[in-house]
Order: structure tokens, then C-alpha cells, then sequence
């Protein structure tokens, strides 16, 4: 039996869908270090970070590729368009799925990609998102997927770095489907992306969130995260709550509402990006004006909060103020003690 026989042996073998663990043999195109770094970091810090390598001499690179697998589960038939693709993260390789998860899959011909090795001990920025991002690559070379349906979702703190994936790659991925697991928008943590991809998450990205009603912590979560996603004009933060679960994945009925949540058409407001928009600019010129003043440690403060809440949204104008104030902050540091 050849190596890619054996990888492609059935683990599980149901009437609609084949489950099948296959390696990943190819790091993904899009792990380039310099895009990367922008794409995952705020832009003031990714700024900050760009200037420090490129001062010691050296550029951003991606990890070594170590290979990795996926379980995939794939249904009988190929829609016209292609397969939907559900790319989707456990906090453990240990998490077993319900098989009764594969009935609303095939139905809707959707191909269930479960990233192995991606785990919560797995570091974030090195190991974990680009395991991530070489298994959806390795699905876009395999497998022929419909690009208005290709969504990434995961369980627990899967589902918080699958949010982290879509809002990086919005030209990638056009949705999340989030199960007892969501970030607020517009902190340290997870601030909005460059500004053309940012306005694409506005437009074009829809999320859901799915938590149990005896799941109290992440419910609230899931509020918080979608009313900070609506003030920055994320269309449509679908919130569902089943009841009768807990810290854990909902049944295949719920989970055949949730992906028709995730399917329907976004809506958009247009009037939501001017009013935000000024906003932004108002915050922005108050900065200025504390830094043309001179107090330099005000204005920093003020605008690292900008870079935090608004991301990409405030550049880039938010990264050339930060570089003109550089200066006046090294001057201070260097200035001696009274």
C-alpha cells in the first residue's frame, strides 16, 4: 500500500460522509513573515515590531514547517460551486465531535476540516496559526471549495483563535462559526486589522456565536464580543444560545440553524462606517493636539488606546503620527533625571 493509500484509510465511515486523517504536506503560501506580522499585529505594533528586526539586520520568517494532519470529513456529493469548507480548531486533539454532526454537513455539502496539533498548548503565534493556515491551504489544493462559502469555526479556545484567523484573513474566509468561545473586538487582545481589510470584515463577514444557556461565562462573553463587533460595523454578530447545553457543542439540529445563520446574505449599514469614521478622526485629532502641546507621554497614552479600540480602522494615520512622536520619546528617555 502506497504512503498516500494509507493516509487516505477511513477512520469512520458513515452513510452520508467518509472521515478520513490525511497529513499536510506543504506549509501555506500565506505564512510570509513580513504579511503576517501585519495582518495579526495592531498596526502601531506591527510597525514597531517591523522597524526593531529591520534594525538589527534581520527580516520576519515564518517557522520551520513540521508537517501536520486534519480529520476530514467529507460528504458523498460536490455542489455545483464547490464544497463548503468549515475549517475548524479544537482546544485539544482529545475533543471528539458528534457524529451526528455529519447529517446537516452533507446536506449542505460541506467539508469539515479538523486542524490536529493546534491545540491550547500549542503556542499562538509560531505553531498554532500556521498549522491552521496550512490546512485550510492544503484543503484550497485538494479539494474544489466555494469561496462565498469558506468559514473557519472551532470549540472553546479553538473557536477564540478561529476568530483571530478570520479577522486576519478576511479575503480568505467569509465567516466564523464560534461554539463556547468568542474575543471582544477593540482591545490589547484583538484589535481591528490593516484598513482595507478591515473595511472587508465590515462588509462582507459574518459571525456566529454559539454558546449553551448553561454556559453563563461565555454567553456574556458572546454579548460583549458581538456589541464591541457592532460599534466598529461588523455586519449582522449572529448571538444563538440552545438550550440545555452546557461547555460544549451544540446537536446536529443546532448546529444545522447555526450554519444556516452563517450562509444568509450580510447586511450591512451604510451609514454605520461615516459615523464610525468620525470618530475615529475625532480621537485622532485630540492626540494630535495633546502632542503639538507637548505633553508627548499624553499623546503616546492617547493613541495606543486608538490602536488598541480601532486597529487598522485608525491607520494610517494613526502609525505616522506614532513614528513622528518617536523622536520626542526618545528625547525623553534620554533626558537626565532632575
Amino acid at each position: 500500500m502506497s504512503p498516500l493509500a494509507a493516509a487516505l484509510m477511513l477512520l469512520t465511515v458513515s452513510a452520508a460522509t467518509t472521515v478520513a486523517r490525511l497529513p499536510v504536506d506543504a506549509p501555506s503560501p500565506l505564512l510570509d513573515g513580513d504579511e503576517y506580522n501585519r495582518r495579526l499585529q495592531s498596526p502601531i505594533a506591527a510597525d514597531d515590531l517591523r522597524r526593531f528586526v529591520e534594525a538589527s539586520g534581520r527580516r520576519l520568517a515564518a517557522e520551520e514547517f513540521a508537517g501536520g494532519e486534519v480529520d476530514a470529513w467529507i460528504p458523498p456529493a460536490e455542489p455545483d460551486a464547490g464544497f463548503g469548507l468549515l475549517l475548524f480548531v479544537l482546544p485539544d486533539d482529545s475533543v471528539a465531535l458528534p457524529p451526528e454532526w455529519k447529517r446537516p454537513l452533507a446536506e449542505r455539502g460541506i467539508l469539515l476540516l479538523v486542524v490536529r496539533g493546534a491545540g491550547n498548548h500549542v503556542e499562538l503565534f509560531p505553531r498554532r496559526i500556521p498549522r491552521i493556515l496550512d490546512a485550510y491551504s492544503y484543503a484550497k489544493a485538494r479539494w474544489r471549495i466555494d469561496p462565498a462559502r469558506t468559514w473557519i469555526g472551532g470549540f472553546s479556545g479553538g473557536a477564540r483563535v478561529a476568530q483571530r484567523v478570520a479577522m486576519a484573513w478576511p479575503d480568505e474566509f467569509t465567516g466564523t462559526l464560534q461554539f463556547a468561545g468568542s474575543v471582544i473586538v477593540g482591545s490589547a487582545r484583538l484589535a481591528p486589522p490593516p484598513p482595507e481589510l478591515a473595511r472587508q470584515l465590515q462588509q462582507r463577514t459574518r459571525f456566529v456565536f454559539v454558546s449553551g444557556q448553561q454556559d453563563p461565562r461565555n454567553r456574556g462573553n458572546d454579548g460583549r464580543a458581538r456589541a464591541s463587533m457592532q460599534a466598529l460595523c461588523f455586519a449582522d454578530v449572529i448571538v444563538r444560545s440552545p438550550a440545555r447545553l452546557d461547555h460544549w457543542v451544540p446537536n446536529a439540529r443546532e448546529l444545522a440553524k447555526a450554519l444556516d445563520a452563517l450562509a444568509a446574505p450580510v447586511r450591512p449599514d451604510p451609514d454605520c462606517a461615516a459615523r464610525l469614521d468620525a470618530e475615529i478622526a475625532a480621537a485622532l485629532d485630540a492626540a494630535e493636539a495633546r502632542f503639538a502641546a507637548g505633553d508627548v507621554a499624553a499623546a503616546r497614552t492617547a493613541l495606543v488606546a486608538i490602536d488598541d479600540r480601532w486597529g487598522g480602522l485608525a491607520a494610517p494615520r494613526s502609525v505616522e503620527l506614532a513614528r513622528r512622536m518617536l523622536p520626542a520619546l526618545r528625547a525623553q528617555d534620554t533626558a537626565p533625571a532632575e
